[in-house]
């Protein structure tokens, strides 16, 4: 192999591993096992390609490597979005918003909730912008928020998790129930720290640990061990345990360096850790997890609260080259965070790239977002145009959705017509916005 390569792992085909170049920098790099007079030989995986007309691609277009095998991306669905129903004020009104955290439709499309932390409370909606209702306020009474951070709409009812409690609501804002967060006896004192936790219907909580301090300190574990479970919380028989239902990997994703004898630590910007969205109204959770042997391709995981795989599907997306300019503006940016200075100098730039795993592309993407018609919604990572989502039905093996939403919306939940979020204007005012989902 050569010398400047360090396997990491190998596959029936391909060893993957990292290659330093004479700056030290690193790069993923995957060889072909190829038997020749006893040598390994390298093969090239990927064309640099960002426009992609034909759903299957040879993987060495733009290189001689005729015997490579081909992409098949997974076929998709072109759609857009109409601007349909929108309301918000910029200075005064029952439409003026502090700090939307969630934007939840109604299954039919006669209502929409919005929850706005900032004034710690629920606001119902007609789609036109009739107010209906209001639910909450700051405190820790019945009804009350402390922090709200969540809201889940049933067919029933719908529920609001804030830091010390989840409140559910019959659907015209009455109170139903509160319930302690973290629950009397569970032998956890306070959810401080942790993420992406959800309240389930059997009384169940789900949530993500705080971060370990490997993560932080630069006291990196082996890379087997670079996991962070996630729990479930559950009472049985009067006693709480807890039960791990997956774990999200971070494999490669923290490295540590030295500037000037300081040691310091750094996330790696294009090896993403997995990531999961939490679906209440199904008893499950989704996991993201990259392919890193695969441009472009995602794979998505679908577990019981008992860990038991429900579904799962792999996404192939057309791959996206990483550029010598994206890398440039990535270490100049980060130098600039860490360092403070409006023009870093060469020796800290030089210290950042040569932390960085720089592979030929682009991970396919970073995060999900669970929707409440059953869709897996995300984002390709360095995508130029930044209105472009794709949409993954749970459950299913078919074609996938594209779909170009305008630049300053955030789509927050769907449902059979419609995509419900919030879209900024030039000052940043937010704006509760319903689009019409049209296909292409």
């Amino acid at each position: 192999m050569p010398e400047s390569f360090r396997p990491r792992d190998v596959n029936a085909t391909q060893v993957w591993g990292i290659r330093h170049d004479e700056m030290d920098v690193q790069y993923v790099a995957g060889l072909r096992l190829v038997p020749h007079g006893g040598e390994i030989t390298m093969t090239k995986q990927i064309a640099a390609m960002r426009a992609l007309v034909a759903w299957t691609i040879p993987v060495c277009a733009l290189a001689a490597c005729s015997d490579a095998p081909t992409i098949t991306l997974t076929p998709a669905e072109d759609w857009t979005a109409e601007a349909e129903y929108e309301f918000g004020d910029q200075l005064e009104g029952d439409a003026l918003f502090g700090r939307i955290v969630s934007v939840r439709p109604a299954a039919d499309g006669s209502r929409v909730y919005v929850l706005d932390a900032g004034a710690s409370e629920v606001m119902i909606w007609t789609p036109d912008g009739t107010l209906i209702s209001r639910v909450g306020r700051p405190g820790e009474g019945p009804g009350e928020f402390s922090v709200p951070r969540s809201l889940a709409v049933f067919e029933d009812r719908f529920r609001v998790g804030d830091n010390r409690r989840y409140t559910t609501f019959a659907l015209d804002g009455e109170v139903v129930e509160t319930e302690a967060f973290p629950p009397p006896g569970s032998g956890i004192v306070s959810f401080a720290g942790y993420y992406g936790f959800s309240m389930f219907d059997d009384g169940s909580i789900v949530a993500v640990p705080p971060s370990p301090d490997w993560m932080w300190d630069g006291s990196e574990p082996d890379q087997e061990s670079a996991n962070l479970p996630v729990l479930r919380i559950s009472q049985d028989g009067g006693s709480w345990g807890r039960d791990t239902v997956g774990v999200l990997s971070f494999r490669n994703v923290f490295s540590s360096f030295s500037v000037s004898g300081t040691p310091n630590t750094i996330m790696q910007p294009w090896v993403p850790p997995d990531d999961l969205a939490m679906d209440p109204r199904n008893g499950s959770v989704v996991f993201n997890r990259p392919v890193p042997q695969h441009p472009g391709m995602l794979e998505l995981i679908e577990v019981s609260t008992a860990g038991d795989t429900i579904w799962s599907r792999r996404v192939q997306l057309p791959p996206i080259p990483l550029t010598a300019e994206d890398i440039r503006s990535e270490v100049y940016l980060e130098a600039t965070r860490r360092f403070g200075d409006s023009i870093p100098s060469p020796m800290d730039r030089r210290s950042i790239r040569s932390a960085y795993i720089i592979p030929e592309f682009w991970p396919a993407n970073r995060r999900i977002e669970l929707m409440s018609n059953g869709e897996i919604w995300f984002q390709p990572a360095g995508q130029e145009n930044p209105g472009v989502w794709y949409a993954v039905l749970k459950g299913e093996g078919g074609p996938i959705r594209r779909l170009v939403l305008p630049e300053r919306f955030a789509p927050m939940d769907v449902n059979a017509t419609h995509v419900w979020g919030i879209r900024r204007d030039e000052l940043d005012v937010q704006y509760v916005a319903g689009l019409r989902l049209v296909r292409s």
